[in-house]
């Protein structure tokens, strides 16, 4: 294995031929290094304040997690393919939107993966939407360690890329879950390619509410990340929610009360409540011959019965203890590690802010406001759930 030393060396000789890019690497390195702080041992904090370089990307398109990690490599880390990309064995996810008593709109998400910690990453674009969002070390190579070194600092440049969930300033947020089906590889004429991860940060820089984000992805030619399936759940500031799928390269786009995006057809129809939500199986109810394989349906129900019983009304703190119910957490048994609820997330997209409990330490509830970065706002804990404790599905 290279020492850092030897691994830095090699990044500036690789970077000696363009004039500027040493110094830009190891300026944009250093000032990242001085931006991440350690909160507890399950979460980071970074305020990325380099140009990630988004309008480039959108130009020059992005097919598959390769080609986005060598386009991050030569924008940002001039080189070096700092990027593991893992697997997406185990992983489930659980989102909701609700309103709270205050008429604020929520988007509430568990995202169940591997056992590592997170990061919360605020970014400053010069020309789109500030954001707060999160992500998962295990895809900038971190793993379980909690050690912040300066091989870390260069995977972090990748950060703004790895976002799997967050809100901008106009009070957009938007996370993503997993399909365990083929993934989607749009070739329509005309259009540029986009990735999961990728169009994620296009929709937080860029989209003030649904139907501009909505737009947005239309125009692209999606590739899915790591060889799977994915859809996407969108809450603006407004209340409007959408759903966003893939069924066999068809992209479907769903909203409830809605004749631009009708949710007939959709798992929402006719289902006795008014917010939607998603989890790791299909919400387009003709699939055909495409081969999902579901799961999540009993995290849904429990979701929804909850939601009904509340008419869809939920406090920020109700929220999170209605994920800390449906959350994921076994011994995985295929691989020696344990699937768990690596963070849960409420965003209140009124207020702009996010609270996250990390690795089901729901003793330790941080809130963080879009446009305070690496601020502890308050924090809070749930002492005593009122939910049982409750095995499901994966």
């Amino acid at each position: 294995m290279k020492k850092i030393s030897d691994i830095v060396s090699d990044a500036a000789a690789a970077a000696r031929t363009i004039p500027g890019k040493v110094s830009d690497f190891r300026g944009n390195q250093l000032v990242t290094m001085r931006s991440v702080r350690q909160l507890d041992s399950n979460i980071y904090l970074l305020d990325y304040k380099n140009d990630y370089h988004l309008p480039e990307l959108l130009e020059r398109g992005a097919s598959s997690i390769g080609e986005l990690m060598a386009f991050a490599a030569d924008s940002l880390t001039f080189g070096l393919r700092l990027f593991r990309a893992g697997t997406d064995e185990g992983a489930g996810c659980t989102t909701f939107e609700a309103c709270t008593p205050q008429g604020s709109h929520l988007l509430a998400r568990n995202f169940d993966f591997k056992t590592a910690p997170c990061t919360v990453v605020w970014t400053h674009p010069r020309s789109g939407y500030a954001s707060v969002a999160v992500v998962d070390n295990n895809f900038m190579a971190y793993g379980s360690s909690v050690r912040y070194n300066r091989l870390n600092s260069y995977r972090a440049l990748l950060a703004p890329y790895c976002c799997v969930d967050g809100m901008n300033e106009k009070g957009l947020a938007v996370a993503v879950s997993q399909l365990r089906a083929k993934a989607t590889d749009q070739t329509a004429y005309g259009k540029k390619n986009i990735t999961t991860t990728a169009m994620i940060r296009a929709v937080l820089d860029m989209c003030a509410d649904v139907d501009e984000a909505v737009e947005l992805i239309k125009s692209y030619n999606m590739h899915d990340s790591l060889w799977t399936n994915y859809h996407y759940q969108i809450v603006d500031a407004h209340g409007r929610s959408v759903t966003v799928e893939y069924i066999d390269n068809v992209i479907h786009v769903y909203e409830r009360f809605s004749e631009k995006y009708p949710a007939d057809g959709s798992v929402f129809e006719d289902d006795g409540i008014n917010q939607q939500y998603a989890s790791n199986f299909s919400l387009t109810k003709d699939i055909g011959s495409f081969k999902i394989e579901q799961h999540g349906a009993d995290r849904v129900e429990a979701v929804k019965s909850v939601l009904r019983a509340k008419d869809g009304i939920l406090t920020e703190m109700e929220a999170m203890d209605l994920l800390s119910y449906v959350n994921l957490n076994y011994k995985h048994d295929r691989y020696p590690w344990s699937v768990t609820a690596l963070w849960s997330a409420v965003y209140n997209t009124g207020e702009g802010t996010l609270r996250l409990a990390a690795n089901k330490d729901y003793k330790n509830i941080y809130t963080f406001r879009v446009g305070e970065p690496c601020r502890v706002i308050s924090r809070e804990s749930i002492d005593n759930s009122i939910y049982p404790d409750t095995v499901w599905s994966h």
